[in-house]
Formats: C-alpha cells, sequence, structure tokens
C-alpha cells in the first residue's frame, strides 16, 4: 500500500487478528523450548474435549468429542504400570496428571538396576520407559520389558533413527516430549487393551492346544487299551492316562468281585506298598459304597471327605464308575494324598472317558477269551473227532486236515496249501471236490480206501472260506446192510417154501370131500392169511430193491378192479364193526403203477376207515375222474 494511505476497518481487524494467532504461537514455542530444556512436562490443566475426535481425562474416564456430543469411557483401573525415570518431577507429573485419576496402580524406578528388579518381583501390565536414564540407554531394558509386558518409550531428544529403533526393538509407541495427557491416555488404554487381547488370545490358544493334547491322548488311550490283548496292560495304560490328565498324584482301578462284592486292585499308578495291600475294600465303605451303588461319579475334598466317613487318607478324590451295560463292574479313582487342590468337572468328564475306555477294554478282553476258548473247543473237536475233515479253499488247495484224515489217506503238515488232487492220490476223493457238483447242492459219495473201508462223504461250500468235506466211516453200516438183505433173503426163501405146502394142501381139501358152508369160510380165511404172508414176504423183498436203486416195473393198471377188489375183502370186517361199505368204481382208464402196490394203499386207506369209524357208521369208497386225473 502507498505510504500515507490508510488501511480500510476490515483489513485492519485480520491483521489484529493474525498479530494475536502469531503472539499465542510464539508464547508456546517458548513453553515447549523450555520444557526441553528441564525436561519437565508442562503441567496442563485437563480441559473437556472441543474439537471432534478429541479426548480428555476428567475424574478417571476417558472423554470424547465427535462433533455433536460427549462420549465417555471407563479406563482399566486397577492395571499395574511400571515408570522407569530418572527425573523425579517427570514421575511426579505422568502420576499426578495421568496415572493416578484414572485409577491405575503405579510402580516407580529411576535406574535400571530397579526396573529389573521390579519386572522380576511384580510384573506389571504396561512400562513406561524414559529413553536416557543418568546417560545410560534406557533401550536396553526393552528387551526384558516386552517379554513381560507392553512398553511405551518417551523421550526428548527425538530423531527418526532412535525412534526407529525404539520400535524395533519391540517398544509398542513412542511420545516425544512434552506430553500431552490425552495422548498418552489413549496410548496407555490402547496398549493395555491390546495386551488384554493379546493375553486372551494365548489363553485360548493354550486352551486350545490344551483340549487338542487331551483330545488325542483320550484317542491314543482308547485305541491302544482297545486293542491290546493284555488286559493289565490295558487297565495300566488307562489308569496313568488318568493321572497324567486330570494333574492327580495317584490313580488305581478296581474291580468289582460278582461273587463276593468287593472291589480288588487290578492297575495303579504311583500307590505306595502300603496302600496297595489295603486297596481290597467291602462294598460297604461310605465313598466306594457310593459310587457302585449310585453307579455316578464322587469327587470330594477337604471337609467333604472327613464327612464322607472314608477309609483313604488322602486330601482330595475323583471316582467315576465302570459300566458293562446298566452294571457298575468297578471303579476309577484318581487323588491328591499331599496337594489339597481339588479335582474340577473337567477331570470328571476326562475320568468318564478314561473308564468307558477301561470297560471297552475289559468287554474286548472277555469276548477274546470267550472266543479263544470256544475256538479251541473246536480246534479239540475237530482234531479229534473219528470221522475224516478236509477244508480247501476256492481253488481246492488244502486249509485243514484233522488227525483222521491224516491217518485215512497218510497225510502230514505238507499236505497243506497243495492241491487235494495232488495231496490225496485217490479218483472218489478228487471227485468228490469236483466243483461242477457243487453249483446247485451239497455234493456226497463213497471213498474207498485202501486198507477197504468205506467212508461216505459230503462236501458243502463255506462261505468266505472255500469248502469243507466230512467223511464218517460206513464200513460197518456196509457190512450190518449185506447181511440185512441175507437174511431178508433167507428168510423169504424159508418162509415161502411152507407156505407153498400149505397152500397145495388147503386148495386140496374140497377133494378130500364136500365141505359145508362154514368149512368153506375157513378155508377161504386160511387162503386170505396166506396170501397176506405171501405179500409181507413181497414186502421185505422190495425193500431190498429199493434201498439197491432197482426201479420199479410200471404197468397199466385198471384202477377201478384194484379198488374193488381191496374193498370186497375187507367186507367181513366191515360187517363185524356193523358198518355199511358201499363201493363205487365204476369202469375207467388205467393208470400206470403196479398192481400190487396200488391195492395195498387202497388197503391201508379203507382198513383206517373201518377201523378208526365208531361201529354202525357208514364207509363210501369212490372212484371218479377229475380233469385228467382219478381221484379215490
Amino acid at each position: 500500500m502507498p505510504p500515507g494511505d490508510s488501511a480500510p476497518a476490515g483489513q485492519q481487524s485480520t491483521s489484529r487478528r493474525q498479530l494475536l494467532r502469531r503472539r499465542a504461537r510464539h508464547r508456546r514455542a517458548r513453553s515447549r523450548v523450555a520444557a526441553h530444556r528441564s525436561r519437565r512436562p508442562v503441567a496442563l490443566q485437563p480441559q473437556y474435549p472441543r474439537r471432534p475426535g478429541a479426548t480428555s481425562i476428567v475424574a478417571g474416564r476417558v472423554l470424547c468429542y465427535d462433533g455433536s456430543h460427549f462420549c465417555s469411557e471407563s479406563v482399566m483401573a486397577g492395571e499395574s504400570i511400571l515408570i522407569v525415570d530418572d527425573k523425579a518431577d517427570a514421575r511426579a507429573w505422568l502420576i499426578d496428571h495421568v496415572l493416578r485419576p484414572a485409577g491405575y496402580l503405579v510402580h516407580e524406578a529411576a535406574t535400571l538396576a530397579d526396573a529389573r528388579a521390579r519386572l522380576v518381583g511384580s510384573p506389571p501390565q504396561l512400562v513406561i520407559l524414559d529413553a536416557h536414564l543418568n546417560g545410560d540407554d534406557g533401550l536396553t531394558l526393552l528387551p526384558e520389558a516386552t517379554a513381560l509386558a507392553p512398553v511405551i518409550v518417551t523421550t526428548d531428544q527425538p530423531s527418526v533413527e532412535g525412534m526407529s529403533a525404539a520400535l524395533a526393538a519391540g517398544a509398542r509407541d513412542v511420545l516425544v516430549y512434552p506430553l500431552s495427557p490425552e495422548r498418552l491416555a489413549r496410548s496407555i488404554k490402547t496398549q493395555l487393551r491390546t495386551a488384554a487381547m493379546l493375553r486372551e488370545r494365548s489363553q485360548l490358544r493354550e486352551q486350545v492346544e490344551r483340549q487338542i493334547q487331551e483330545f488325542n491322548a483320550l484317542y491314543t488311550v482308547g485305541k491302544k487299551a482297545s486293542a491290546l490283548l493284555d488286559i493289565e496292560e490295558s487297565l495300566s495304560l488307562v489308569v496313568s492316562a488318568a493321572v497324567n490328565l486330570t494333574g492327580a498324584e495317584e490313580g488305581a482301578l478296581m474291580l468289582r468281585d460278582p461273587d463276593s462284592g468287593e472291589l480288588f486292585l487290578r492297575a495303579h499308578y504311583n500307590l505306595s506298598d502300603a496302600t496297595i495291600q489295603h486297596l481290597r475294600v467291602r462294598v460297604n465303605d461310605a465313598l466306594m459304597n457310593r459310587v457302585v451303588q449310585s453307579g455316578r461319579p464322587i469327587m470330594l475334598s477337604g471337609s467333604e471327605l472327613i464327612r464322607s466317613h472314608t477309609a483313604l487318607p488322602v486330601k482330595a478324590i475323583l471316582s467315576v464308575p465302570l459300566f458293562a451295560g446298566d452294571r457298575v463292574t468297578g471303579v476309577l479313582s484318581v487323588d491328591n494324598r499331599l496337594n489339597v487342590h481339588p479335582f474340577t468337572e473337567h477331570d470328571v468328564h476326562l475320568l468318564s472317558t478314561l473308564a468307558d475306555s477301561a470297560a471297552i477294554a475289559i468287554e474286548n478282553a472277555h469276548l477274546y477269551w470267550q472266543a479263544d476258548s470256544e475256538r479251541a473247543k473246536l480246534d479239540t473237536i475237530v482234531r479229534e473227532i473219528a470221522d475224516v475233515v478236509i477244508v480247501t479253499d476256492a481253488e481246492t488247495r488244502i486249509l485243514l486236515i484233522n488227525k483222521a484224515a491224516r491217518a485215512a489217506f497218510n497225510l502230514d503238515d505238507r499236505a497243506i496249501g497243495r492241491p487235494i488232487a495232488e495231496a490225496i492220490p485217490n479218483q472218489a476223493i478228487v471227485d468228490l471236490f469236483d466243483q461242477r457238483k457243487l453249483r446247485s447242492h451239497n455234493w456226497r459219495a463213497e471213498v474207498v480206501l485202501p486198507d477197504g473201508r468205506t467212508l461216505q462223504g459230503q462236501l458243502s461250500i463255506l462261505s468266505g472260506i472255500g469248502y469243507g468235506a466230512v467223511l464218517q466211516d460206513i464200513s460197518r453200516l456196509k457190512e450190518l446192510d449185506r447181511i440185512k438183505n441175507e437174511f431178508v433173503s433167507i428168510v423169504s426163501h424159508d418162509l415161502r417154501t411152507p407156505l407153498t405146502t400149505i397152500r397145495g394142501y388147503v386148495s386140496l381139501l374140497p377133494r378130500v370131500g364136500p365141505l359145508n358152508e362154514q368149512q368153506q369160510e375157513f378155508v377161504q380165511r386160511v387162503e386170505r392169511s396166506m396170501s397176506g404172508i405171501v405179500e409181507l414176504i413181497g414186502d421185505l423183498l422190495d425193500i431190498g430193491k429199493i434201498e439197491a436203486g432197482v426201479d420199479w416195473e410200471l404197468k397199466p393198471v385198471p384202477l377201478h378192479r384194484v379198488v374193488s377188489r381191496a374193498a370186497e375183502q375187507l367186507r367181513s370186517e366191515a360187517q363185524a364193526r356193523q358198518h355199511t361199505l358201499t363201493i363205487d368204481a365204476p369202469d375207467g382208464p388205467s393208470v400206470l403203477g403196479q398192481a400190487r402196490r396200488l391195492e395195498q394203499v387202497v388197503t391201508n386207506l379203507v382198513g383206517n376207515a373201518i377201523k378208526y369209524t365208531p361201529d354202525g357208521g357208514r364207509i363210501d369208497v369212490h372212484v371218479r375222474e377229475e380233469d385228467g386225473f382219478l381221484a379215490l
């Protein structure tokens, strides 16, 4: 502006405000310089925040302003903070203006040695560390401090290199003097919250890792215990795992004697000899009675043990039942004899799971013992049975031969695994194992041995194995059959001869002289009886033919004649029972069969009707044609 001209009023007002602002900035700059020189923080009074996003500590609370209203958050009161600074006035300022109003517990250290002692004695939740301590480099404390708590570094000699070195050494934040109470409060709160989150995350990670380890331990114990066939080893594994997982001092597994009702020790961990000798207790023991009778876990410690009246000298005990179905078969127990630390519900869950593994191991061992016992019995039966037993695979390679088979075919262990045709040079045996004969049914055959004995064998299909043959010595039966046939033949011949003579003389009686009516009836009855005896002899011979497999000779037979003749022969018997016997057998087509056999069938049928019908009944014999068949 040219000299002499006066400025407008608005410009004069603007210039005055600019001048006032420059003076205020100069005053603040001088204050900062003085603070740097004295290393004393500027003692600013706490103010309510006026700008959006600003915060302030008032009455132990962090106040924030979002531009329209105030919000309030409680600081983490009760957290322990360690101040490491060689300036007492700086420590006092931090305590009076920032930490104590917020409710923090404060510890002070003026030297590195004091700080290390504080860190070891009572580790804080946060460390505020000055970068320079009486000429010492305060950053040398960072490795030790950051291992225990987050660290905020303060400095009055700011530099990019120094701040980078502090952050690289593990510091969470670096603040430069003069310190702002609001800025320091926010940093403290952030670091404490972050540290709490990290601790919680670490605890959760440790909990998850512990659960994984417990799961792996339970899985491993369950798998090994169920796979082991030695019951003692299985139960010892379970008890050892119970002690390790629950942190107990001792462990024991007792099984209940089904006869005496006592619990006796089967496996233990870290028990003394004296304790082992006394671990055969009756169920009427107060504590064990509750476990066995209720079938529920018992967890006691301290005065609860005194009230339980148990004889076990322990300070804490946890016992869970073992079940076989719905029956308690034992007790798995862990205890602390010296440590008073009680067990937890989590320990109950762990011990119950291990008790289930023990019960499964016991049941598996019992089933294995039963199966092994039954297998031994079966092996003895197969080995000692008199019948020949041969088992092959699907390719007819020998899998098993018993003592009788070895003796019958002169076999030894070298026959195992060989084809049946190579091991046993007997064509009848080879034919018996002919697979073509097994497609629809089991196969039977007779095998003649070199010593003359005869074996009757039956071959069966064994699912999943192959084939099994059982051969029974029928030499004695064959001999008895031969004797029977010979006897029947002799008896039939010896009986036919006198019967023929008797029949001849009976037929000559009418020639000797006339017979009256009664004599003729007697002669007819004798002839009918002799005919019956002749038929019986014929039946004996027929049995031999049937067993020999001789086919009957079938011929066309007029059935109406056979029925009429057979029924008429029984009329006298019907009259004796006062029955009315009618015969309706009209002429019709013939049937293919044997006349004598058909007559025997009709005789048996009508005879039974006469025998089992009440006296004075009616018996009708009909023969009729139905759908191409003749029905009687």
